[in-house]
Formats: structure tokens, C-alpha cells, sequence
């Protein structure tokens, strides 16, 4: 396998380069999926969901379970 990889370099760096569609349908779906798995990574959904508005408007909000100890 690295052999034909290391051919397939040599290939495109002399010059034209014909390949099967095959092989251009491989590259081309290897990209689409690199793609969608970097966008994953980086998305802010990886980092958290916060739900709400975050404008600092809370009259003594208290996110413990003081309230259900006290029962």
C-alpha cells in the first residue's frame, strides 16, 4: 500500500496524470468525510449546549440540590 501511495505521489508531481474514476471518486470521497469529521471537531456542539440567553438577568438563581435536601 505505501509503495502505490509513494507511485501516486511520483505521478502527480511530473506532470498529467490520468487515474480510473475509481480512484478519483476515492479522493473525493476520503475529502468529503476528513471534512465532516474536522467540522465535527471544531463545532461548538463538542464544547457544550447551553441552553438559555446568558444576559445575566437571574434573581438568585441557585442551580444546587439545597432545595431537595431540605424534603
Amino acid at each position: 500500500m505505501g509503495k502505490k501511495m509513494q507511485k501516486l505521489m511520483e505521478q502527480c508531481f511530473q506532470g498529467e496524470l490520468t487515474m480510473p474514476k475509481v480512484t478519483l471518486w476515492l479522493v473525493g470521497a476520503v475529502c468529503m468525510l476528513a471534512g465532516i469529521v474536522y467540522g465535527l471537531c471544531i463545532a461548538p456542539l463538542t464544547h457544550g449546549i447551553t441552553i438559555g440567553s446568558n444576559n445575566g438577568n437571574c434573581n438568585d438563581c441557585t442551580w444546587s440540590n439545597e432545595e431537595d435536601k431540605e424534603d
